[in-house]
This record gives C-alpha cells, structure tokens and sequence, in this order.
C-alpha cells in the first residue's frame, strides 16, 4: 500500500503495548487521525523514541481502507518545537487544553490547514509567553480559530435572535451556548440558557480589541465565557479546563 507524507502534530498518545503506541495526530493536509506506531516505544525505532503529546514533524503513514481502523505511522521524524512547553506548568495546562479541544472538534480525515497553522502558532505563542495575560490571550485566540475553522464561529457583532446590531457602549449583556451568540437586552429575557458578560468581554471576544491589549481581568473573563461554551457544545467540562483555571489564580 502507498505511504502518504505529511506534517503532523501529536494530539493524544496512549500506549498500546511494551513497545507500541496509539497516537491521535492532526496533519496539515490530511486531518485528524489514529495511528498505530508499532515498536515507537523502543529507544532505537524509526519514531527516534517514544512519542508525546506536542512532538510535531514529518511522518509517513499508510492509510486503513476501513474508515474506522487505524492507520500504520512508519515514520516520524520530530522537529525540535515546543519543547520548552514541558518546562512551564501554566503554558503546558494551557496547550494541553489546545489539544484536547482540537482532538474534540475535529473530525477523522477532515483537513483544515488554516486551523492546523493556527494551531503550531498557537502553541509557539505559548511557549514564549512570559506573563499569565499572554498565556490566555493566545489560548483565547486559538479558540476562537478553532470554532470558526470547524464552522460553529458564535455571532458576537449582533443579537443571535433577532439580528440587531450590538451597539456600544452597553454595560453588560448575555451569551447563550445554544443559541451559539450574543443576546440583546430585548431577547435575553427569552432564553432561560445564558451567561451574562461586560461589554469589554463582548468586544473582545468580537475582534473589536486587540487580545494583547486587553486587562487581565477580562482576558480571564473571555476564558470563563469559552469554558462555558465548550461544555455546552461537548455536554461535558473539557478535563483540561479545570487546571487552566487553578493556574490562573
């Protein structure tokens, strides 16, 4: 069978066996998929060790002809990034937080190329964040990549109801997960499912503002916002979401 060449990111690594792995990759031209790596457990393979989570390089793969079996990684030649993720607790929360969603919204073979750019972006952001505010800007960032990628990009310029503009200022309004935007004050009475949030939170999380100017104080908002949102969308709390928070404190 044909091996394929792309340039993949390691999302998700379980060990198979004494010597194997399972790994969820997203590739850049092919999607997300599962991968068996047999024998990349061995300290001489063509996998140059054992694979984790953040390893990112160019692999070779041959592809199952059954959609729900794994394909065979035959090889896996790593670039030196992100290393210094493994280094910095918060950084590291915050791009296992990255992979986690990714892996969740993401389907098998469904390539987006622009979302895994934005994801090695993402991630080299913050590696070389030094301050909290910086981690949790381009975390922010990357969701909101992530969500328009996969095409369920919330409405945050006008009402999700009835389309009128947002206009500003406002002192606060409301967010609704199952309506996927933005609520005006004479809808949000409406929908019993809302979060509310202050204007600054709204713009945002609109682009109005720029992510590396925005307080820390409504950074972390903008975050509680996400959080929310993609536990209503999985109907569950993402597991990484809680340690993103303990670190922020």
């Amino acid at each position: 069978m044909k091996k394929i060449k792309d340039t993949a990111l390691a999302l998700r690594v379980v060990n198979y066996s004494e010597t194997s792995q399972v790994v969820t990759l997203l590739t850049r031209e092919h999607g997300k998929m599962g991968a068996i790596a047999k024998g990349s457990r061995r300290p001489k393979s063509a996998f140059e060790g054992a694979i984790e989570p953040f390893a990112c390089g160019q692999v070779m793969f041959i592809a199952s002809e059954a959609s729900d079996k794994l394909a065979t990684l035959t090889e896996f030649v790593r670039a030196p990034r992100f290393r210094l993720l493994h280094t910095q607790l918060m950084a590291m929360y915050a791009g296992l937080f990255v992979l986690e969603l990714t892996e969740a919204f993401c389907r098998e073979y469904d390539p987006h190329p622009a979302l895994f750019d934005a994801l090695l972006a993402g991630l080299e952001r913050l590696e070389q964040s030094d301050r909290p505010g910086g981690v949790c800007s381009a975390l922010i960032d990357y969701q909101l990549t992530l969500l328009l990628e996969v095409g369920i990009a919330p409405v945050m310029d006008a009402c999700v109801n009835c389309g009128a503009a947002i206009k500003m200022p406002l002192k606060e309004m409301y967010f609704s997960s199952i309506a996927n935007g933005l609520l005006c004050p004479g809808c949000e009475q409406s929908f019993a499912e809302k979060r509310r949030l202050s204007a600054a939170c709204a713009a945002l999380l609109n682009h109005s503002v720029a992510m590396d100017d925005a307080p820390q104080q409504v950074l972390l908002e903008a975050e509680g916002v996400l959080i929310y949102h993609f536990t209503e969308l999985l109907g569950r709390p993402p597991k990484m979401a809680k340690y993103f928070r303990e670190q922020k404190r």
